[in-house]
């Protein structure tokens, strides 16, 4: 009976000119995403090694004992440098799986689609602003005037609302591949159509690119943690076992966390570039904001 529904809704867009929806094969896509990432580590390295090197080099020169005026700024230059370069590794990543790019350098590059991947998660990010203000400033009327009732309400609608965000952040995430493959429709409206109709299969995917790796990181950081409190009787935490370190020690320890964090990024951009090769086709504009050749 749900394949019939499915069958008629079809045949009417069909009929009346429009395109089917294109539903995500999420199982094959999150399957294939594991099995991609798990059988080209090389790929993944190639892609993003500077931003290995550069992750090392942050963990090494921030949780150093005492930082010179010398290497504060040495630390915040990496710092800045770590952006672009993980920008850089998202599009040649991307560029890699889709295009069969595959180069070492394309780790250092940073051209015309580098920036407006930038621009287009500032914008992003911009329009998250007034959100985050207009809860901050319910919240403390709701916390400090409104009672126990209104707290809990605004409790409740605060999780609404970040869930809310984080499922249209997942749709979004689509304009990343187009922008990084130079797609004509690289807009924030066109990544928000392609992902009609798949909107929770794109949030669970996400989550179950990033939870498992998660985990095993959490779990390794975890016991190391444990493992120093009981070395040394309670007296350093983790951060100042760090500090006493020393440079080389700090160097490894931030290569196997950079390690980590591109493991578990290299899952989520497959995810999505798998997505994006699937759903490209419900991207169906009006002819004459396709004429105009909309982009950001």
């Amino acid at each position: 009976m749900l394949r019939v529904a499915c069958y008629s809704r079809a045949w009417g867009k069909a009929f009346r000119g429009e395109k089917p929806v294109v539903k995500l094969a999420f199982w094959d896509t999150v399957n294939g995403a594991y099995r991609f990432v798990a059988s080209h580590p090389l790929m993944v390295l190639r892609t993003g090694w500077f931003y290995l090197v550069l992750t090392a080099l942050d963990v090494a020169l921030r949780r150093g004992p005492a930082l010179t005026p010398m290497m504060r700024a040495a630390a915040f230059a990496v710092a800045i440098l770590l952006i672009g370069a993980s920008i850089a590794w998202h599009i040649a990543l991307v560029r890699a799986i889709l295009l069969d790019e595959h180069s070492w350098a394309a780790a250092l590059q940073f051209r015309r689609r580098h920036w407006r991947l930038l621009g287009a998660g500032i914008v992003l990010f911009l329009m998250l602003v007034p959100i985050v203000a207009v809860g901050a400033i319910v919240g403390f009327v709701a916390f400090h005037v409104g009672g126990p009732v209104a707290a809990a309400v605004f409790v409740l609608l605060a999780i609404v609302t970040t869930v809310a965000v984080i499922v249209a952040a997942c749709r979004l995430y689509l304009l990343g591949p187009a922008i990084a493959t130079d797609d004509p429709a690289n807009a924030i409206r066109a990544a928000w159509h392609r992902g009609r109709g798949n909107t929770w299969r794109l949030f669970f995917g996400d989550v179950l690119m990033i939870l498992p790796v998660m985990l095993v990181a959490g779990l390794v950081g975890g016991g190391g943690g444990l493992l120093v409190f009981v070395a040394t009787h309670g007296d350093l935490s983790f951060g100042d076992w760090l500090a006493q370190l020393s440079f080389n020690s700090r160097l490894a320890l931030g290569l196997a966390q950079g390690a980590v964090q591109l493991v578990a990024s290299a899952f989520n951009v497959t995810f999505y570039a798998f997505a994006y090769r699937q759903l490209a086709a419900n991207w169906n504009p009006p002819p004459a904001f396709a004429a105009l050749q909309f982009d950001t």
